[in-house]
């Protein structure tokens, strides 16, 4: 009783009590992470529904419009990233260095750059192939959404990364091997995407569970790279915006709304169908030349 005592006591995420056992110590770290982004998910929900009906619309229902209620996801995120800083700080009591928010921001410019390389290797090569179309520029943009979407994908991207390359990563490696660690942060991040990735059949699936794993570990080997994760966030953030909101590609299963380029599909096998390119096959041709690339003098 009293050896079962003492696990839950380690488990605690709120106890700075050291933990020796590897195991033990894992799990605490995964729970914490559960714990702070459900709870920052709850008090998000909070704001949006009590939000929404200051507007006449019904959240939980489904009467907000589309971008709307996108929109008001991502900036909810708001709540995740202040809680992880807080409970850092605060119940961990370490230096958010620790989880790879130091000061050398320049390297979010490099991860941009990675990330636009990458993005323009996809599309030109799928124009070349046929199997997409350039039909123009969208002269209806409304530019009041795609500022918000910028705002709202670096949110979302800074998050996202958070934890999954800022907490899970550094922290689990202070005490397990960093391959370990590594698998667990990339799992943690991958297992969120998959709900959408099966519609259009299983080899769709497969390949985009191919080609998110792989990013994932391009993001893994550019935080390890910096020894912070603003080159991964910027790589991230430019994906994501890029992709919806400038080539107006479907990303991770949403249909953008409002890009600068009308790009037409021509071939659905070569785009990923409803998912988009992070299904594709090019796309997991051009993440294996890119993670090899970053990969160069990176010891994992």
């Amino acid at each position: 009783m009293n050896k079962v005592l003492s696990i839950i006591k380690d488990l605690n995420p709120f106890s700075n009590k050291k933990v020796d056992n590897k195991i033990i110590y894992t799990l605490k770290i995964l729970l914490s992470a559960f714990i702070v982004y459900f709870a920052s998910l709850i008090i998000a929900e909070g704001i949006i529904i009590g939000g929404s009906y200051l507007f006449r619309y019904n959240a939980t229902d489904k009467q907000m419009p589309y971008d709307i209620m996108l929109l008001c996801t991502f900036y909810g995120y708001l709540i995740t990233i202040l809680l992880f800083v807080l409970f850092t700080k605060k119940i961990n009591k370490i230096e958010l260095n620790k989880i790879g928010l130091d000061k050398n921001i320049k390297t979010f410019l490099k991860g941009i750059l990675i990330g636009i390389v990458s993005l323009s290797l996809i599309i030109i090569s799928l124009l070349m192939c046929g199997a997409i179309k350039f039909n123009g520029i969208n002269n209806n943009i409304y530019w009041l959404f795609f500022v918000l979407y910028l705002f709202g994908y670096l949110i979302q991207s800074f998050m996202e990364e958070l934890i999954c390359r800022g907490y899970l990563l550094h922290r689990l490696k202070e005490k397990i091997p960093v391959v370990l660690a590594i698998t667990i942060s990339v799992l943690f991040f991958s297992v969120g995407h998959f709900d959408k990735m099966f519609v259009d059949g299983t080899l769709i699936g497969i390949i985009g569970i191919i080609n998110l794993l792989l990013i994932s570990l391009i993001f893994v080997v550019i935080t390890l790279k910096n020894k912070n994760i603003y080159g991964a966030i910027g790589f991230h953030f430019i994906w994501n915006f890029a992709l919806f909101n400038i080539i107006g590609l479907n990303l991770s299963g949403i249909e953008s709304s409002t890009s600068i380029f009308q790009i037409e599909v021509v071939n659905k096998f070569l785009t990923g169908y409803s998912y988009g390119i992070e299904s594709s096959f090019i796309t997991t041709i051009i993440l294996i030349i890119i993670l090899l690339l970053t990969k160069r003098n990176v010891r994992i």
